[in-house]
């Protein structure tokens, strides 16, 4: 075997020859570099030394087996399919979330009718009044000539990790959301619809889920959401009624300051504006654009709210102001409590009602 006699490879093949093809072939096939060394009579790293002047190396053996597609940058879609899928789901989620802002609700009757605006009811959180809460919903019950809407925070519902563990949930959710639930069924013939609050709507904001509204469809009640314009048509007139949980434009020096922007500067063919949350009951009967209008602030049952008494709100009183309603002349008459308002509706020889004493 003919060899190289310089640069220190003496012994390796040089190259166009028939022994450096067989010493190629033996490299790129990957046998031993140990074994092609000794055959050449060569050091090991005097054999790597040569290969790398002569630029050999191991080749790779062919795969064994079936290789993936080879790989190739995938083309996204176009901005306007983006766009069209994107609507598509947001119609889907509508048909769950989405309810009427706007909607007429007819109460056919001869004679005036009390509209009861109850809300912030805090069921299962420490200090609720449930006395007056019991003799309220009995009431509401047995008086046949009155209707309500009711309003938002039913239960307490806290899930805030700021505050689980605290007593702010005196009682497990589930049994709060159970005894909301019996009391809807209690007044199912006296209520004209139901709102959501920031309290109810935390496990909706948690879970993308408004289980208000499928509890409102489970018992065929009208679900309100967050607010509404509802028209309502007592006999034969309409009151059109602006009925929210929580606003922006708060006074703490005139608590019907919100109904009244609510009603200048975005809805001003409202004729009662009911605006709850703050569990301060007020009641203001005023003239607008012509027209006599009621202004309203529930209160609540929750007379002696923890979290209130922590941050300095007090003032929280049961109340459920109520509107006497006529239908068939445009007046209406309001009262903080809805046994004046009973008693006024006895008074005027309309109807009976039961009144406590």
């Amino acid at each position: 075997m003919e060899v190289i006699e310089n640069k220190g490879h003496r012994k390796f093949p040089l190259r166009d020859t028939p022994e450096f093809d067989i010493v190629k072939n033996r490299v790129e096939n990957g046998e031993d570099y140990g074994d092609i060394a000794d055959d050449l009579g060569m050091t090991y790293k005097g054999l790597l030394s040569a290969l790398r002047c002569n630029r050999l190396g191991r080749k790779a053996k062919e795969y064994i087996g079936t290789l993936p597609p080879t790989y190739e940058h995938l083309e996204g879609d176009t901005w306007e399919e983006h766009l069209r899928v994107i609507k598509d789901m947001d119609r889907l989620v509508a048909f769950h979330q989405r309810v009427p802002s706007e909607l007429t609700i007819e109460v056919k009757t001869d004679v005036p009718i009390g509209l009861v605006n109850t809300s912030d009811w805090q069921l299962g959180q420490f200090g609720v009044d449930y006395d007056a809460f019991e003799r309220d919903m009995n009431f509401i019950e047995e008086n046949d000539n009155l209707k309500c809407i009711i309003g938002g925070d039913g239960y307490q519902n806290i899930i805030q990790t700021s505050k689980i563990g605290s007593s702010h949930n005196q009682t497990p959710i589930s049994v709060q959301k159970g005894l909301y639930v019996l009391t809807l069924k209690k007044l199912i013939d006296r209520i004209l619809a139901i709102k959501t609050g920031n309290h109810n709507y935390w496990t909706a904001m948690a879970e993308g889920e408004d289980w208000d509204g499928e509890l409102a469809k489970r018992l065929n009640l009208i679900y309100l959401k967050h607010y509404a314009m509802v028209h309502l048509k007592v006999g034969e007139m309409v009151y059109p009624i602006l009925t929210m949980h929580q606003s922006r434009f708060n006074s703490s020096f005139n608590l019907t300051h919100t109904c009244l922007q609510n009603q200048r500067m975005y809805f001003p063919q409202a004729r009662i504006v009911v605006i709850e949350h703050h569990h301060q009951s007020a009641i203001e009967q005023y003239r607008y654009a012509g027209r006599e209008c009621i202004a309203i602030r529930p209160g609540t049952y929750a007379v002696y709210d923890d979290y209130a008494q922590q941050y300095g709100f007090f003032g929280s009183h049961v109340s459920n102001p109520t509107v006497v309603l006529y239908p068939h002349e445009d007046r209406m008459v309001g009262f903080k409590d809805m046994r004046e308002a009973s008693i006024y509706l006895q008074a005027s020889g309309k109807d009976e009602v039961i009144i406590e004493s």
